[in-house]
C-alpha cells in the first residue's frame, strides 16, 4: 500500500528532548582523505548506559542539525569507551544458539499472528503493529528496541524529506555525474572540476537540505560520483548521501550495535 503524501507525518527534525547527535560544531572535521580519529570519551553529561531513544527521530519541533563533513563522524560520536572495545576483542565468541532460537520463536510468533494467504505487506504491518502495541502497553522498552523504533520511524518518514525534494536531488546528481565523468583527467584540472561540480551541486540542493549539508561533504560525493561508471548506481548513492540517509543509517546501526554490546556486558 502506498502512503499518500498528505497522510505521511510531517517531515521532521530532532525533537527538543533529543540530543543532537548530528551536530558537529564542537568537533574538528577531519580531512576527507583521512580516517578521523575515534574518541573514547563520552560526551559531557552523559551517564553510563545511554538512552538509545536518541537516534534522530523526526518530529519537526526543533532546528535540524547539520550533517558532518565526513560521513564517518556520526559513527564515532556513538563509539563506546575503549575499555568496552578491548573487552569485546578479548573474550571468546559469545554463545548465540539460545538467543538465536529465542529470536526465531519470536519471529514465528509474529508471523503466525496473520494468515499466510494474506499479502506480505499486510502481514508485516500487522506484526509491527502488534509488536508496538505490546511495548506501548508495557510502558518501557529495551535500548535495542528503542533503536529499532527509531530506524523504522526514520525510514517511514524518508529521513524527513519530501518526494519533490528526492526528485530534485536525484536530477541534479544525475547531471553532476555526467559532468564529472566527462571532465578532464589531468590531476590539477580534476581537482578544480571537483570543486566546481560540488559548488553547482550544492547550490542546486533544496534549501532545507542545503542548510544541513556542508560543501565539503558534497565534494566527497562528487569524488564518489567520478569513480562510479554506472549512472543509476551513481544516482542512488549520490542521492542517498545528499539526503542524509546514509547518516541516519549509520547512527541507527551504531546505536543498535552499542545497545547490544551494553546489554551483553550487563549479563
Amino acid at each position: 500500500m502506498t502512503v499518500r503524501r498528505s497522510e505521511r507525518p510531517t517531515p521532521g527534525r530532532l525533537g527538543k528532548s533529543t540530543p543532537s547527535l548530528g551536530k558537529t560544531t564542537p568537533l574538528k572535521q577531519p580531512a576527507l582523505g583521512k580516517t578521523p580519529a575515534r574518541t573514547s570519551r563520552r560526551p559531557s553529561g552523559e551517564a553510563p548506559g545511554r538512552n538509545f531513544a536518541a537516534t534522530w527521530p523526526l518530529f519537526g519541533d526543533a532546528a535540524a542539525p547539520a550533517f558532518p563533513a565526513h560521513p564517518a563522524t556520526t559513527v564515532h560520536q556513538l563509539a563506546p569507551p575503549s575499555a568496552d572495545l578491548a573487552a569485546l576483542a578479548g573474550r571468546g565468541v559469545p554463545p548465540s544458539e539460545a538467543a538465536a532460537k529465542q529470536a526465531e520463536r519470536e519471529r514465528k510468533r509474529l508471523a503466525s499472528a496473520s494468515a499466510p494467504e494474506e499479502p506480505e505487506w499486510r502481514r508485516a504491518a500487522s506484526a509491527l503493529a502488534d509488536w508496538l502495541r505490546i511495548r506501548l502497553e508495557h510502558g518501557s522498552i529495551e535500548p535495542v528496541e528503542q533503536a529499532a523504533i527509531a530506524r523504522a520511524w526514520a525510514a517511514f518518514c524518508l529521513g524527513g524529506v519530501t518526494e519533490p525534494q528526492i526528485l530534485r536531488v536525484a536530477h541534479i546528481v544525475q547531471r553532476a555525474h555526467s559532468a564529472i565523468r566527462e571532465s578532464p583527467r589531468g590531476q590539477n584540472d580534476l581537482q578544480a572540476a571537483f570543486q566546481a561540480a560540488a559548488g553547482v551541486l550544492h547550490a542546486g540542493l533544496p534549501t532545507t537540505i542545503k542548510q544541513r549539508m556542508p560543501l565539503d561533504r558534497v565534494v566527497y560525493v562528487v569524488r564518489k560520483l567520478r569513480e562510479e561508471a554506472d549512472a543509476w548506481t551513481a544516482i542512488v548513492q549520490g542521492t542517498t548521501e545528499l539526503l542524509g540517509w546514509t547518516d541516519y543509517a549509520r547512527v541507527h546501526a551504531a546505536s543498535a550495535i552499542r545497545a547490544v554490546l551494553e546489554r551483553s556486558r550487563a549479563r
